[in-house]
């Protein structure tokens, strides 16, 4: 049996953007044993993905990640006896664990592969990936995203909605006005001002999503508004979140991970890009629109903390973003 790795450590949506690969990697090995090295705290988001037999979860907020957890994976790794190994991030702490791990055919980036694939030119994420698998033969072509729920997910959210009072015939419009970097965040009064215009004149439920550490701003955003909103922000884990937004019927969010959750459901999406590389990050499909502006600087190095005006953010007028929703719905 062919014994195959995956690596991708970094945040939420970049895991979200390797389920294509994924996909084609399982069609190609159809018997194969498949496994994903994966970030703890991003591991959710394969869950119930029938292509892979095995998550092996990365803790990168370990005390001891450099030493001791490294160490532990490593131990792991080399258990697995793996043959085959990928390495999506790109990077020299995932390319040790590849040779580390003992696997004779390592793809990826650097020195310590025997198939060195450079990333060239500037294209989308998942097109990257399926350049390490073309450069071991597997066909891949179909970049549409993919997250399983299951179907008590699906029940558990439906009752969430009913309790909270939302509607289920009524137009549901999502907002996420959080993003992991505060400089890909458009202004909490902007998605206010979208909100008050989709209760006026769609008579629709708005329901504001947000993680953990954005409770305050979802909270900002809804007293914001003069018309009534849902907040839903710190109670949600992500698989939670993706059943909720797989229940809207539009999703208006920044360049972040839960807008790749979006377009994995299904869920046409308007997504802001400022500082962040659209070309590489926007969602895929027919289903989603994006709005941004071709300043000079942008795309700009990711999470710097110089820039001081963030003007790709702030040109977005709520006019636009107020059009090209009322195309979606009319659509």
């Amino acid at each position: 049996m062919e014994r195959i790795l995956l690596i991708r450590l970094s945040s939420l949506g970049d895991v979200v953007l390797t389920t294509p690969a994924i996909r084609a990697i399982r069609a190609h090995f159809p018997n194969a044993y498949i496994a994903m090295l994966v970030a703890k705290q991003s591991a959710d988001v394969l869950r119930q993905n029938p292509h892979l037999n095995e998550i092996i979860q990365f803790n990168r907020f370990a005390k001891d990640k450099d030493t001791g957890e490294m160490l532990r994976i490593i131990r792991i790794l080399r258990q697995r006896k793996f043959g085959l190994t990928f390495d999506f991030q790109r990077k020299f702490r995932t390319e040790l664990l590849m040779f580390l791990s003992g696997a004779s055919e390592r793809v990826g980036k650097g020195r310590l592969c025997t198939t060195r694939v450079p990333e060239r030119d500037n294209k989308h994420a998942t097109e990257h990936y399926f350049d390490l698998l073309h450069a071991t033969g597997i066909p891949a072509e179909n970049r549409q995203l993919e997250l399983f729920l299951t179907e008590s997910e699906r029940a558990d959210v439906y009752h969430a909605f009913e309790e909270a009072g939302i509607a289920e015939m009524q137009l549901k419009v999502g907002l996420f006005p959080g993003a992991g970097w505060k400089l890909r965040e458009w202004m909490p009064e902007r998605f206010a001002a979208i909100g008050d215009k989709l209760v006026r004149h769609f008579n629709a439920q708005v329901i504001i999503f947000g993680g953990p550490k954005e409770v305050d701003l979802v909270h900002t955003v809804s007293k914001l508004m003069n018309e009534p909103a849902t907040p839903f922000a710190g109670k949600l884990h992500i698989r939670q979140l993706a059943a909720c937004i797989e229940r809207c019927n539009l999703f208006l969010t920044n360049d972040t991970g839960p807008m790749h959750i979006a377009a994995a459901v299904r869920t046409p999406t308007v997504a802001l890009f400022g500082p962040g590389n659209h070309i590489r990050f926007q969602p895929f499909g027919n289903l989603h629109t994006i709005i941004r502006y071709d300043v000079p600087c942008s795309p700009c190095k990711q999470f710097t903390d110089k820039c001081k005006d963030n003007i790709c953010m702030k040109q977005i007028t709520v006019d636009e973003v107020w059009d090209s929703i009322c195309q979606m719905i009319e659509r």
